[in-house]
């Protein structure tokens, strides 16, 4: 409608100006044309005008349309936001945490992305890989006997000192999900403890198993296997290593029998020998339960002894330092600690698990170091020129 006005108005400008052309020769044509002109134009001009009113109604429609739109589309959250931005690391902290991350309020969301975020870039791995990474480290400082200690000390310690520190809820930290996973493996150790314990039942005497058979104890042969088996009447079954060593001078009271079953499977017949030793020294329940910082300051302290013996004799073993004279074999052992020293200050797992039970890993480090420094002296030197060698050195030749 706009358009058609528009070439109307047009027509009528042209006719208008061809009767103003011959109005000198043709008053009565002049007049005509004048005429359909102005038909023309006041015809356009009506179509032009209604042709705006209908756009702008269009452009109004439109406009109202895409406000409603707006404000029915929700805003969107900052998981949302992250997962649209990170879509990697999202799946990672929804898969290592085991939650849904789109039912957490957007602070939850944001302290636990905020948590784990820190945690990846503190052991140097992805997200997806601090789960893996973690286990890894624990269990190459601590063995299996520490996992409930730990736990304890998490629980009771380090728990509310990181949710205080970083000022964010308890179940978004760090130690959160130590907890969480270090109990995952406890569980798993004690399922497959139980799945491989040997369970025993029918224990007896070799003479009351005589007795109730009424029948004798035999040791025979298997001819195709060679293997040794024993029989006493229904009884047929396995006999143990101690037991064959001594069925030919024992007396049947060196035996006892009994059933025995590994990880629930079939109760099997066994001889087994029944002397035992005699007792020298006895620990107590306390003894084996009782687990205290120095405990696990003096592990620390053997692994890193461990590590300094083991790089020094890997040093030695190299043709190089086989064919060096004495003097340039002590400073070049010398040199290899201060190395070796430098590389275990950045050794994160014993400097966290030493952290963990807030002890000083660079003080550890700093005498196991020296106490190889005296080792390589006392290589040598004699005792004299050792404790002469120690005292003299200048402090700059130690690394730390």
């Amino acid at each position: 409608m706009k358009k058609a006005g528009t070439i109307l108005l047009g027509i009528a400008a042209l006719s208008l100006f061809g009767a103003l052309i011959s109005a000198g020769r043709d008053t009565n044509t002049a007049g005509g044309r004048f005429m359909g002109a102005l038909i023309l134009g006041g015809i356009g001009l009506i179509l032009l005008y209604f042709g705006n009113r209908k756009g702008d109604t269009k452009y109004e429609n439109g406009y109202r349309t895409t406000n409603q739109n707006n404000a029915s589309s929700p805003q969107e959250s900052y998981w949302q936001k992250y997962k649209r931005c990170n879509p990697i690391k999202a799946s990672a902290i929804e898969s290592i945490t085991g939650r849904n991350m789109a039912m957490q309020s957007d602070k939850d969301a944001q302290e636990l992305v905020s948590s784990l975020e820190r945690w990846a870039k503190n052991i140097g791995c992805d997200i997806q890989n601090i789960k893996t990474e973690y286990l890894k480290s624990f269990k190459s400082a601590f063995g299996k006997e520490d996992i409930k200690n730990v736990i304890e000390h998490l629980k009771n310690v380090k728990y509310t000192e990181e949710a205080n520190h970083f000022h964010i809820s308890q179940s978004n930290t760090c130690t959160y999900f130590m907890i969480q996973w270090l109990t995952e493996d406890l569980q798993r150790q004690s399922t497959k403890s139980k799945t491989t314990a040997m369970q025993s039942r029918n224990r007896m005497s070799a003479r009351d198993l005589v007795a109730s058979e009424n029948a004798s104890l035999q040791f025979v042969q298997n001819p195709n296997t060679g293997k040794i088996f024993f029989v006493c009447g229904s009884k047929k079954g396995y006999v143990s290593p101690a037991a064959m060593e001594k069925m030919e001078e024992g007396s049947l009271d060196d035996f006892y029998y009994v059933e025995v079953s590994f990880g629930g499977r079939d109760y099997v017949p066994c001889l087994c020998y029944a002397k035992t030793k005699n007792v020298t020294k006895q620990f107590s329940v306390d003894d084996a339960t009782t687990h205290d910082t120095s405990s696990i300051k003096d592990r620390i302290r053997t692994k890193l002894r461990n590590a300094f013996h083991e790089f020094i004799e890997d040093t030695k073993k190299e043709e190089a330092y086989k064919k060096m004279e004495a003097p340039f074999k002590y400073l070049t052992l010398k040199a290899a600690v201060e190395n070796f020293y430098q590389q275990m200050q950045n050794d994160k797992s014993l400097a966290a698990m030493t952290n963990l039970y807030q002890l000083d890993y660079k003080t550890l480090l700093d005498e196991e170091c020296l106490k190889m420094m005296k080792e390589v002296d006392a290589e040598f030197f004699d005792n004299t020129d050792s404790k002469e060698e120690t005292t003299n050195k200048p402090d700059d030749v130690l690394p730390f």
